[in-house]
């Protein structure tokens, strides 16, 4: 006969109480996962509801060449560098386009400059260059068309993602990339 006294046996094999400290290990380890995965969706989303997209382009008619910049994104646009340039020589600016024009077809224009730090707000749209001179339209569609006129416009995000506008293209990553 066994004695009151002395514990019960043990047998040898997972106890019920490790049992159930090993699965809320578990559990915490697979909430811990979940939580983390949550998160960086939920940072995703943040930087999505302030994505800027700027696009450009000229349009044009008989009478008129305008270049117009909008902000298409659903949050404002950071100007970061703003690069031009024709045939791959660089100009200060749209402005310098005027340039490509004989000293013949001088004619007002108007224009809007960009400089790093300017922010494009949601939906806002500015004319870039705005020529109205026939003859002179004439001609800077075809040095347009015939000719490596390229602009291209970097700009950041409130969080600091950045982009690099080609006109109807839009690129993702650090400017000059």
């Amino acid at each position: 006969m066994e004695s009151p006294d002395r514990p019960a046996a043990r047998r040898p094999g997972l106890r019920p109480e490790m049992l159930v400290a090993v699965l809320a290990v578990v559990i915490s380890l697979s909430t811990l996962a979940v939580y983390v995965y949550q998160s960086s969706l939920m940072k995703q989303q943040q930087q999505m509801s302030v994505w800027p997209y700027l696009v450009f382009g000229p349009s044009w008619g008989e009478d008129y060449l305008r270049v117009t910049l909008v902000n298409k994104g659903i949050g404002p646009a950071i100007i970061q560098h703003i690069a031009c340039s024709v045939d791959q020589q660089p100009l200060a600016d749209l402005h310098g386009i005027m340039g490509l024009l004989p000293d013949s077809l001088r004619v007002p224009y108007r224009y809007s400059s960009l400089w790093p730090g300017q922010v494009v707000m949601v939906g806002e749209s500015m004319d870039l260059l705005t020529v109205e001179d026939p003859v002179a339209v004439r001609h800077l569609l075809s040095r347009f068309q015939s000719e490596g006129i390229r602009f291209e416009i970097c700009y950041a995000s409130v969080y600091g993602e950045t982009w690099t506008s080609f006109g109807t293209g839009v690129r993702a990553g650090a400017c000059g990339d």
